[in-house]
């Protein structure tokens, strides 16, 4: 196997004005700029015939040394005589020349030989269902739908115009997906959620019959789960995004726009505002309420209501993250205030056996 750096194929080899069109921006020094760019790479891996990105600062230093025919970037990061286009937002540009450099394989139409789709199941226009599928009673798949191999749409379930279920997918019980939905292999959607009460002396099961719902373009990591509601519904919002090995508890609502990080944990009837930022790792204990705008650091904690918006908290407990850094600088320092402590003890007990003689 070759040892060279992948490179993923462009389906388009543009020219730098067709890239500075592109992205909206302004062609610069582009007479010493390849005819043609091969694709998009980073500031280090650039090759003379490709096109590398200033993000940031610290990439600004890496921009000079960088081999790329055409650099990408903002004004307070241009580069007089390098070839490069300066746009106003280094990644919505990138974002956009990414969708007509690498715009994703179109799914094959149809129903795969091998998939069971039931008779009473509605397909919209343009479906593609993969093999191994099933599709089940009274599912409704609105146009455009992808279904990958094995995935499974239980009876009633509602998948609107545009959604991806990439492979694997599992969508049991009631669930209602919106328009532009991606939910990625492994996920599990409408599962029952954890709810037993203690009768007679021993755990027992309380029904889950609710639904779960997730709103128009939200995408959903692989084998992340989202449990149906006891009762009304779990639901998922706007714009949501959501990485892998995520477990959202029964009747959580996440509100528009927010982000969730790998290995995070909301336990049951959470609420979370309209654009929270939720780090790695983290858990939120149930029946919370988090104002809009939260940012919860990774690993922490959180096992109280937020009912300031736009806070940040970090640690276990959570705190507010000005006061965790204090508390952490004082910690820091514990060891030698001890050995200060143990030092002050030992003078006062020799003045007090001084004073006693």
């Amino acid at each position: 196997m070759s040892t060279a750096l992948y490179r993923p194929p462009a389906a388009v080899q543009p020219t730098p004005q067709q890239v500075a069109d592109w992205v909206a921006g302004e062609l610069r020094d582009g007479a010493s700029a390849p005819a043609r760019l091969a694709g998009l790479a980073t500031l280090d891996n650039a090759r003379p015939d490709e096109i590398a990105f200033v993000a940031n600062d610290k990439a600004a230093t890496l921009a000079d040394q960088s081999q790329a025919g055409l650099l990408l970037l903002a004004e307070p990061h241009d580069r007089p005589g390098r070839p490069r286009v300066v746009v106003k937002s280094v990644w919505r540009a990138v974002i956009d020349l990414m969708d007509r450099l690498y715009p994703p394989r179109p799914a094959a139409g149809g129903i795969h030989p091998t998939a069971v789709v039931a008779p009473t199941a509605k397909l919209g226009a343009g479906v593609a269902i993969g093999p191994y599928c099933v599709v089940e009673d009274e599912a409704e798949l609105g146009d455009g739908v992808e279904l990958g191999p094995h995935c499974i749409v239980s009876a009633g379930c509602r998948i609107g115009t545009g959604c991806r279920l990439v492979a694997r997918v599992t969508l049991v019980g009631v669930v209602f997906l919106g328009r532009r939905v991606t939910v990625h292999p492994g996920a599990v959607l409408g599962s029952d959620g954890f709810k037993y009460e203690v009768v007679d002396g021993a755990p027992r099961k309380v029904p889950q019959v609710g639904a779960v719902i997730i709103d128009d373009d939200a995408e959903i990591g692989a084998n992340t789960t989202i449990d149906r509601a006891f009762l009304h519904e779990t639901r998922v919002g706007r714009c949501v995004k959501i990485d892998n090995l995520v477990q959202i508890a029964h009747n959580v609502s996440v509100g528009d726009c927010s982000l969730l990080a790998a290995l995070v944990g909301i336990a049951g009837s959470t609420r979370l505002g309209d654009g929270c930022v939720v780090g790695g790792h983290v858990g939120i204990a149930d029946g919370l309420n988090i104002a809009p705008r939260t940012t919860v650091g990774g690993k922490t904690g959180l096992t109280f209501s937020v009912d300031e918006p736009g806070q940040t908290l970090f640690g276990y407990p959570a705190r507010p993250i000005k006061q965790f850094w204090r508390i952490h600088s004082v910690q820091a320092r514990l060891p030698e205030m001890a050995r200060r402590l143990a030092q002050l003890e030992a003078k006062l007990q020799s003045l007090e056996a001084a004073r006693q003689e």
